[in-house]
């Protein structure tokens, strides 16, 4: 093991300390403060702290995927760089249908993501799709961030709807040799299937990428059920929740993010991406040591308690429920002492001891950066502006992607110098200066809540809902205390100054340190109405507390 030796001041006295065979302990003890003292919003409301936990890190990169995503809908949408637009391609492609069995499709989604009515011969069938599509709100209804703008909202609207299956082999033929026999309407297309899939993850179904394929061939296109004009995404708990019950009820008190821990701690779902994955898988994969802390090489440098351990597992539900809904629209929701005094020396954290899981995230920003500059080019890239609810940031948003991947890798170089490991890479200086200046990002307020199934025989939607943040104690202490010796120590001398001896080594006493720990409340339950931010949000702030908000939501 490498040795990690460092000097420190502790109560006027210098110390040299090597980590190497260093472990902490970390606790989560039980609160013995006086009452309730109810759920945060936002978890700026916990107040600040010279510690960071992860869920400050998690908070903050919540709202600057929110943004990011809302930015590269309305990009992707209008057209940036060597992007087309999905706008302009709809439009092409309608009118290339002509009035074909494809064509009230094209028409029904450029109604929805444009408002471009359709004209005569097709407008009666493209009006009953839309309607059609508008009265299930379970698939039509927009969450999220798509909530924020009209613009977003019909971006919303225009994609679930294009997820929808083609009817037939007649309309899935007419709108795969329409495609092919337009090169740039071909080209945008295949740009606009790898950005989907890049940015979120591969589709659960097919879409018409290989029908084209067939006829560059000179085959015929087989049709196969399912395909769609844009399909949405797979994610690790969707293919759990298909895998267990595509064909059989839930069964009573099934809880799949529980469900989803278990099956990643036996091996039977594996989060490690793939070549093929997308953003959210990466993400996902950033979770892997929350719900089985043994897996990173932190594991021979820390000792948890069942406490704490309970706490990541909160971490691990509340991460990927605020995840999960900043791709809500591309995701699939499938149906389913005394004496002179000594040096205390206590473990000193300045952030959650989680060094795998900060850089996994860290990776997953250098990914979507590539996944960007490919679909729109670095100089468009540094066009766009992050969005929030108010309006766009000003700072390009290649700077605050470049920001984010730093913030990540410094709080997992800081993470690693705390508890004695080698970093990988990154400066813990960019976490701390991050952590210095508090950042507006983590005054978003949180509260949500996302669908993850549907069931078909209770006719309700199993949703997580992400209720706010509490507090707690985290107690950190030595299991292996690290060697710590006392440097400038004086010699003993003997009479007159004769007989010099070397002093002998003054002890060090070692004692445990206490932080406070913020950690998401999520619940897992069926609801009948699907409510977008704003409306929960409204719930919650009249009922309070997690039991009232709960059993009025169900």
């Amino acid at each position: 093991m490498r040795r990690m030796i460092r000097e420190v001041t502790v109560e006027g006295k210098r110390l040299k300390v090597d980590d190497s065979g260093q472990v902490v302990s970390l606790d989560c003890p039980e609160d013995v403060t006086w009452g309730d003292p109810g759920l945060a919003p936002r978890v700026a409301d916990l107040g600040g702290s010279s510690f960071v936990s992860c869920s400050v890190l998690a908070a903050k990169g919540k709202a600057f995927d929110d943004g990011l995503i809302a930015a590269v809908e309305l990009a992707a949408q209008a057209g940036a760089g060597g992007f087309a637009g999905k706008a302009a391609l709809l439009a092409r492609l309608a009118a290339a249908l002509g009035t074909g069995p494809a064509a009230p499709i094209a028409a029904a989604a450029r109604d929805l993501g444009s408002g471009v009515k359709p004209p005569a011969p097709i407008a009666d069938a493209a009006a009953r799709l839309v309607a059609d599509f508008l009265a299930d709100e379970r698939t039509s209804k927009p969450l999220g961030f798509y909530t924020w703008s009209p613009a977003l909202e019909s971006v919303f609207r225009q994609d679930r709807f294009l997820q929808r299956e083609l009817p037939d082999p007649t309309a899935f033929l007419h709108a795969a040799r329409t495609l092919h026999a337009d090169p740039a309407l071909r080209t945008g297309y295949h740009s606009w299937m790898s950005l989907g899939e890049r940015l979120t993850n591969p589709f659960t179904r097919p879409d018409l990428r290989r029908a084209l394929a067939a006829l560059d061939a000179g085959r015929e296109p087989a049709y196969e059920r399912g395909t769609a004009f844009a399909p949405p995404s797979e994610s690790p708990e969707g293919a759990l929740v298909k895998r267990l019950f595509a064909d059989r009820p839930v069964p009573e008190g099934f809880n799949l993010a529980d469900r989803l821990i278990a099956e990643i701690r036996k091996g039977g779902v594996d989060l490690s991406p793939a070549a093929a994955s997308g953003w959210y898988d990466r993400v996902a994969w950033s979770l892997e040591t929350l719900a089985d802390p043994s897996r990173g090489p932190e594991a021979a440098k820390l000792e948890l308690s069942a406490s704490y351990r309970e706490a990541l597992e909160a971490l691990f539900k509340g991460i990927l429920a605020l995840a999960r809904e900043s791709h809500v629209k591309q995701l699939e929701e499938p149906m389913a002492g005394c004496g002179p005094p000594r040096p205390k020396f206590r473990p000193v954290l300045t952030v959650e001891p989680l060094p795998t899981h900060y850089l996994s995230r860290a990776k997953g920003y250098a990914f979507v950066r590539g996944v960007l500059e490919t679909a729109f080019g670095g100089a468009a890239l540094r066009g766009l502006r992050r969005l929030t609810a108010s309006g766009p940031v000003d700072v390009p948003l290649d700077d605050e992607l470049a920001g984010i991947e730093r913030l990540f890798l410094g709080a997992h170089a800081a993470a690693c110098a705390e508890i004695g490991l080698a970093p990988e890479g990154g400066s813990a200086a960019d976490f701390a200066g991050w952590a210095a200046d508090r950042d507006p990002d983590l005054g978003q307020d949180n509260r949500m809540m996302v669908p993850v199934f549907f069931d078909v025989e209770r006719r309700r939607t199993k949703v997580w809902a992400f209720l706010g943040w509490r507090s707690r104690p985290l107690v950190a202490s030595f299991a292996k205390p690290p060697k710590v010796e006392v440097l400038g120590s004086a010699e003993k001398r003997g009479w007159f100054g004769f007989g010099a001896k070397p002093a002998a080594p003054e002890p060090v006493e070692f004692e445990s340190a206490r932080y406070s720990l913020a950690y998401p409340v999520t619940a897992e339950v069926y609801v009948s109405t699907r409510l977008t931010r704003e409306e929960f949000r409204a719930h919650c702030d009249r009922y309070k507390t997690p039991d009232q908000i709960l059993s009025h939501l169900a």
